[in-house]
């Protein structure tokens, strides 16, 4: 083999590490791109149940069930919670006033 072919050789194999070198160090921030995007489509859509593993609800799913507990419906809900318990303070107070407007309305001593 002649000095030029060895030469044209160290060449080409300069450009073979060269490029499998790039192609490493662009392939690590892709990988780790991928599997960002693939643990955020799984938290947005939710996985489904596998042996072991229960389903875990999307995003979308989460929030229609929160948002079904803000709207009163006679079953439960955190809405309806708020306006029994805001009812039953309502009811309290009605009947701490008429208690302190019967007890200011006693005289000293009887």
């Amino acid at each position: 083999m002649t000095l030029e072919q060895w030469a044209a050789a160290g060449v080409v194999l300069g450009a073979i590490l060269s490029a499998l070198t790039l192609a490493v160090t662009v392939s690590r921030p892709l990988r780790r791109l991928a599997r960002q995007n693939e643990e955020f489509r799984q938290d947005w859509y939710g996985v489904p149940a596998r042996p072991g593993h229960d389903a875990v609800p999307g995003v979308p799913e989460r929030l229609r069930r929160i948002e079904t507990e803000l709207h009163p419906d006679g079953c439960g809900t955190l809405r309806d919670a708020v306006n029994d318990a805001e009812r039953r303070l309502k009811d309290v107070e009605s009947r701490l006033d008429d208690h302190l407007r019967a007890q200011s309305g006693r005289t000293p001593g009887r």
